[in-house]
């Protein structure tokens, strides 16, 4: 008894230093080799009532399609409920979740695609609640005028004259009737979704590089967009490419048309950036893999200029080289930032984890 009081006592003692640091990490579920054994592209939103959010997709040991579920956190992100099925499509594959939020309203985006996935079409579906996630209606579709619909790993945002964005890519080749036979071989173009009511959604944007592409796994063109509205009402857009950099657009019409996307100032190869501007301020945060390679580590930062410079790099997650990637982001009703990613394991799994840390952190201040 006095052993188990004591590691009771050391844990809210960890804790606690933890918490004094700025910087706390922790896991929303666990890979266990059954059920959950790959936990994969998390995120995470705080919902009007303050809870967390958090949504991913799971394949079970031995494959299988994908299913996605949720868990909720009541406490800004530092324990995590049991897990709950939201979306599951029988011998279709959901996957790539991403959430919106607008008050009370909660959307759970996926892609939809067949099982054995073989790059040729796909669904974009959702399902929402108007009760802060506490019940949910049934699975909508969003028809998109294009074949294979991918990229909306990143959360929607709401516009400050309540338009909905939503990024997405597309590949090029099942638009000719071919398909690609692996990831490497995609040629991609993003934009997003726009909606004023979340019932009619509109395509815009047709963002497209060629590169010199580092790696035969790195995708061609763009993909993967993540999404902010800063300070001056522009909209500010961070893409994947196959380079060293990540690519970056820029809107001052809502989303409707955007700037010739162009490196930005963060660098990253074949991965996504998550995005979130802090409440009440002009400064925005991104986490993402600050390598021109590889997938790990995982890096924060926080610009106060609109994305056009970064506060030097603080690791959020590092390891002996597997990936730790697919980041989400969101502010917790404490202040604090709070960033959810894949972690991949030696044995084949996927972790889904989770750190909290402080703007104070971030930039290194006392």
């Amino acid at each position: 008894m006095r052993t188990i009081r004591y590691m009771a006592w050391a844990a809210l003692l960890a804790a606690a230093a933890a918490a004094q640091t700025g910087f706390e990490t922790g896991t929303v579920i666990g890979s266990d080799g059954a059920e959950f054994h790959l936990n994969t592209i998390p995120q995470v939103a705080r919902l009007g009532n303050d809870e967390l959010l958090g949504v991913w997709a799971s394949v079970a040991k031995g494959g299988g399609p994908g299913r996605v579920y949720g868990a909720f956190s009541r406490d800004d992100g530092r324990t995590w409920g049991a897990p709950r099925l939201l979306m599951a499509g029988g011998e279709l594959t959901m996957a790539d979740p991403n959430l919106l939020v607008d008050g009370a309203r909660v959307f759970v985006f996926a892609t939809v695609v067949p099982h054995p996935n073989r790059i040729t079409k796909s669904w974009t579906r959702f399902i929402r609640s108007e009760d802060h996630g506490a019940s949910w209606g049934a699975l909508e579709e969003i028809p998109i005028p294009r074949q294979y619909v991918a990229g909306k790993q990143h959360n929607g945002i709401v516009l400050r004259d309540g338009t909905y964005l939503v990024g997405v890519a597309w590949d090029k080749w099942p638009e000719m009737g071919m398909a690609a036979r692996t990831e490497g071989e995609m040629d991609l173009t993003a934009g997003v979704l726009a909606s004023k009511d979340g019932k009619r959604w509109t395509l815009h944007g047709a963002l497209h590089v060629l590169l010199d592409k580092l790696t035969p796994g790195g995708t061609n063109g763009l993909c993967e967009p993540s999404l902010v509205e800063l300070d001056n009402g522009e909209v500010l857009m961070i893409l994947r490419s196959g380079g060293t950099r990540h690519y970056e657009s820029r809107s001052r019409d809502g989303g409707l048309t955007w700037s010739a996307p162009q490196p930005g100032a963060l660098t990253g190869h074949n991965t996504p950036t998550a995005l979130y501007r802090l409440k009440g301020s002009p400064a925005i945060t991104a986490v993402w893999n600050n390598s021109p390679l590889a997938r790990h580590p995982l890096s924060a930062a926080l610009s106060l200029d609109g994305g056009r410079t970064w506060t030097a790099p603080r690791i959020v997650a590092r390891t002996g080289g597997l990936q730790v990637s697919y980041p989400g982001l969101t502010q917790a009703a404490d202040g604090t930032l709070v960033a959810v990613w894949q972690q991949a394991l030696a044995d084949g799994g996927r972790d889904i984890r989770w750190a909290r840390f402080t703007r104070e952190w971030l930039t290194g201040a006392p």
